[in-house]
């Protein structure tokens, strides 16, 4: 299975550096080859053109040999949607703390559908960042399809010569299939909001195929 999984990103990382490709989910037979490829795509191409591409672009950079008939191709009605829609903005981030509580808050939306996640613990700094984290998740998580499962690997503020930077990184589970995703985010004014933005930054680019139709 992990070399199945380490196959299946390697695949899905080629193709999602094809012009106009947005995202990528690569499914593997019970024999261990490949049995579909879907892919969401940006519309303004031809979609035989992008699975020419796709085609090329595993077979240089893996030397694998695909069937053109196990590429899917989606693609969305306007480029735009892409941003505007296809993607969760934040909102609204908020917080209470007693002495022995902290809840975070997060707010979200995408397009016209709000929605809103919370996390609650010890109130520590550590804690705290752990918090914006997992609220932002509890918040995705009413937006996803129920195949998909993500959960909090790690969250930090790192210190560079210029800037701190929040770092998060999450574990995703599509049908099965385990990668890890990584986000991060200049701190400019607090902390929390700062690991509320780098863990959607980690989910962006693959929201939109996680998406509950």
């Amino acid at each position: 299975m992990p070399d199945e999984l380490a196959r299946a990103r390697e695949l899905e990382s080629t193709v999602e550096k094809i012009k106009d490709v947005i995202a990528c989910r690569v499914v593997f037979s019970d024999e261990g080859e490949i049995e579909e490829i879907h892919v969401l795509a940006r519309s303004g191409r031809s979609p035989r053109y992008i699975v020419r591409d796709i085609e090329s672009a595993i077979l240089a950079a893996c030397g694998v040999t695909v069937d053109r008939r196990k590429i899917s191709i989606a693609q969305l009605g306007q480029e735009d949607d892409v941003q505007d829609k296809g993607r969760p903005v934040l909102t609204r981030v908020s917080l209470t703390s007693s002495q022995d509580e902290a809840e975070m808050m997060v707010d979200l939306s995408v397009g016209k559908t709000l929605v809103s996640g919370n996390a609650k613990g010890i109130p520590t700094p550590n804690r705290w960042l752990k918090l914006a984290a997992e609220a932002t998740l509890d918040a995705l998580s009413k937006l996803l399809s129920p195949r998909v499962k993500i959960t909090l690997h790690d969250v930090t503020v790192a210190q560079s010569k210029s800037a701190r930077i929040a770092l998060v990184t999450l574990t995703l589970v599509d049908n099965g299939q385990q990668v890890m995703l990584s986000g991060s985010c200049p701190v400019t004014y607090d902390e929390r909001e700062s690991v509320v933005r780098a863990t959607l930054d980690a989910i962006n680019r693959k929201f939109p195929m996680l998406l509950d139709k």
